[in-house]
């Protein structure tokens, strides 16, 4: 493509999450002009419209009518999750390229069905993870690459909140794609397994805690009136995967748990020569022998650590992508490479067995 062509994007889905896409596409406005927006809920259009600028006729109730008369050039995909597999196959089939936020789909199964499908027609598919735009998580990469651990052995990673069942969406519901696993433990994974070079999996074992989600909240919190009714998800999930290379991760992930902060994300590396400390939007902890000492080494500078950059930055891989023809960080691949483990763990968790992968 000629190197003055903008991306033309429609953006499906205008819920919280398409904030933060449109903030990125705001400083890229060099590569992208946003063409469209999707959602059923007129008032999230209206908010985009008067927002963001976006014309009357760049609204759109559905997304087949959409993609007929726009004929955008790509789209983000902002939907709940059971809706990104029947959004993106109708994208490609209209020729668009593709960014669908996490997970890829519900299932292993409508991964590999989008990844062929985008393949057939030479698209490019991304999955919505930002981790590996993090400058904390580029240092902890660069040190494994320098051997600075020697052989990785284990990973103990948490993401954890005290009351942070969502309040909105359909994060209640199995059917429908909610829960911690697919939600949130979704991002950990992928960032230790990117932090650890995605090693292959060979074994995983999981257990799933229920109950307390479906009762009303009866404290103090910020977030009290989840919908308890039709809560069918799990309360709290713990899992062990053991790779084809020897390394051992343990997860542990729960809306509601009785921990002293709000929210715990981090993730606890050992190595045979060294280790560190992960923590979301904070600096790395590494840790070593030297000197005839055991130090504990920070980094005295980092760039932002901070949403807005890592939303920009993986949007403008995917934008360049798709107008230069360039290698995706974070292709459908790797949504299908995560999704395959976050089956398993449900498995597992389901059946009370080791899942051998």
């Amino acid at each position: 493509m000629p190197e003055h062509k903008k991306l033309r994007v429609a953006v499906i889905g205008c819920g919280m999450i398409h904030v933060e896409h449109m903030q990125g596409y705001a400083e890229l406005k060099d590569k992208v002009e946003i063409v469209a927006a999707v959602d059923r809920k007129r008032e999230c259009l209206e908010a985009v419209r008067d927002k963001w600028g976006l014309p009357e006729n760049a609204l759109f109730a559905d997304w087949d009518t959409m993609l007929a008369e726009v004929r955008p050039d790509a789209v983000d995909l902002c939907l709940p999750n059971y809706e990104h597999f029947p959004a993106a196959m109708d994208a490609i089939a209209a020729g668009c390229h593709v960014y669908c936020e996490k997970p890829l789909g519900m299932n292993a199964a409508e991964c590999e069905k989008m990844i062929a499908a985008a393949k057939a027609k030479n698209l490019k598919l991304a999955v919505g993870f930002q981790q590996e735009y993090c400058p904390s998580t580029e240092v902890l990469v660069n040190a494994r690459n320098a051997g600075f651990f020697g052989e990785l052995r284990s990973v103990h990673g948490s993401l954890l909140r005290r009351r942070g069942t969502p309040n909105w969406g359909t994060y209640y519901s199995r059917e429908l794609g909610g829960g911690p696993v697919l939600d949130i433990l979704v991002h950990l994974l992928d960032v230790i397994t990117h932090v650890c070079g995605r090693p292959e999996p060979a074994r995983l074992s999981a257990s799933y805690f229920y109950g307390e989600g479906k009762n009303p909240c009866d404290v103090f919190c910020s977030a009290p009136d989840w919908n308890s009714r039709d809560y069918n998800v799990e309360d709290l999930a713990v899992a062990q995967i053991t790779f084809r290379n020897g390394l051992v991760v343990q997860l542990e992930t729960s809306y509601i748990n009785h921990i002293r902060e709000d929210c715990v994300y981090d993730f606890k590396l050992s190595g045979a020569k060294g280790g560190a400390w992960w923590r979301n939007g904070k600096a790395p902890e590494l840790y070593a022998d030297r000197f005839g000492a055991m130090m504990n080494i920070t980094p005295a500078y980092l760039p932002s650590l901070g949403r807005p950059d890592m939303f920009r930055r993986k949007l403008d891989n995917w934008v360049t992508a798709c107008l230069t023809g360039s290698e995706l960080m974070l292709p459908g691949e790797i949504g299908l490479y995560i999704q395959r483990m976050l089956d398993a763990i449900a498995l597992s968790a389901k059946e009370n067995r080791e899942i051998i992968l």
